[in-house]
């Protein structure tokens, strides 16, 4: 029983959340993104997928027996984990992808590199937070739609 709560949470939540904005915007209504959506990051589907899993498992892990809570706990953490390394790799390599030339001082690069390696979270943090404002990410194309000619 507590396993169908957990998932109709889960599930039923975001499923009210978006009706309501359904409600509230009228272009979500017409099947399109409002305006003021379309400047924030795109979201991907395994972002989704993976925050999807860390409800299910802190949920699971609040309902099971102690036992059972510590394993999904540190389930969870390892997610958080994994998320976690795979963005330090991303702004690492993308920083080590960057000529020298591309900071203003002689030393920028050794510092960031410095502050990536020795202070993890903050310095990741701080360097998206730098990279995206002097070398923002290309805005996705909107997908056209077109009809499909009848093939009968």
């Amino acid at each position: 029983m507590g396993f169908l709560l957990t998932v109709a949470i889960v599930v039923g939540v975001p499923a009210l959340a978006l009706g309501l904005f359904r409600g509230v915007s009228p272009e979500l209504a017409r099947g399109e993104w409002p305006e003021s959506w379309r400047t924030l990051t795109p979201a991907r589907i395994w972002q989704f997928g993976g925050i999807i899993a860390l409800i299910t498992l802190l949920f699971a892990a609040a309902s099971g027996n102690p036992r059972e809570s510590a394993f999904l706990l540190f389930l969870a953490a390892l997610i958080v984990v994994a998320f976690f390394l795979w963005a330090w790799q991303r702004e690492f390599l993308f920083l080590m992808g960057l000529r020298d030339d591309a900071f203003p001082g002689q030393y920028d690069k050794l510092i960031w590199a410095f502050l990536l390696i020795m202070m993890a979270p903050v310095g990741l943090w701080f360097f998206r937070a730098y990279r995206l404002a002097h070398w923002p990410e290309p805005k996705p194309e909107m997908a056209r739609s077109h009809t499909v000619s009848d093939l009968f």
